[in-house]
């Protein structure tokens, strides 16, 4: 097996040297053991936490969760939990694609705010699949501007991405969330917040679950 490093938050081989863990000292060993050890938890009940803004880095660390999880066992469902407030636009869509690529089945739970991004990673299960814990929200909007600068012509060329990447959201949300495309863009027009009940209304979840007994599929 191969736990995850959390102070990596990439993959690592557990080697084991026990000459060497009892010379090592230092105040943060209890600590990082401790993490370690939730890490394995955490990989043996097939969980993957989301829980900061979505980039690069996360979308590796997710993804290569995913993976591994999938050469562990190809069958067993794999549970995203999700309480991101969005972020980068294309490290999201590795995270909805990868989710979709691996074999196993992928359920979803907003564990607390899945905004922008966050909402769009929380789509990559089946309708079936997607729960929300009581007190969630759900953000979604239309992509944000950041950092748009240069030549005329590069800011048409970056303003002609940017459109397409919002056909392409708009495109996820009729198909995933059975809505109309005028429906979607009303709602992707400003911040629109839903709570768990208003997602289940929208079709962005199917349950709200309380308990572990409720997150059944």
């Amino acid at each position: 097996m191969f736990p995850f490093d959390p102070t990596l938050n990439m993959i690592a081989p557990m080697v084991a040297n026990d000459k060497s863990e009892k010379e090592e000292k230092g105040s943060d060993k209890p600590e990082k053991s401790t993490g370690m050890q939730v890490e394995r938890e955490l990989f043996e009940a097939r969980i993957v936490l989301i829980s900061a803004p979505v980039d690069a880095k996360l979308a590796h660390a997710v993804n290569a969760k995913l993976l591994a999880l999938e050469r562990h066992n190809d069958k067993d469902p794999i549970y995203l939990f999700i309480n991101s407030p969005g972020g980068e636009v294309h490290s999201g869509f590795s995270i909805f694609d990868c989710a979709r690529f691996v074999k196993p089945p992928v359920a979803t739970v907003v564990t607390g705010l899945a905004a922008s991004m966050g909402s769009i990673i929380t789509l990559c299960a089946k309708p079936e699949r997607r729960f929300a814990f009581p007190n969630s929200k759900i953000l979604v909007h239309q992509p944000l501007i950041s950092g748009l600068g240069g030549s005329v012509s590069d800011i048409e060329i970056h303003a002609k991405d940017l459109l397409e990447t919002k056909d392409r959201i708009i495109d996820i949300y009729v198909k995933e969330c059975s809505r109309s495309r005028d429906e979607v863009k009303k709602a992707l027009d400003r911040d629109n917040w839903m709570s768990a009940e208003q997602a289940v209304k929208w079709g962005h979840i199917s349950k709200i679950v309380a308990s572990r007994d409720d997150l059944k599929f």
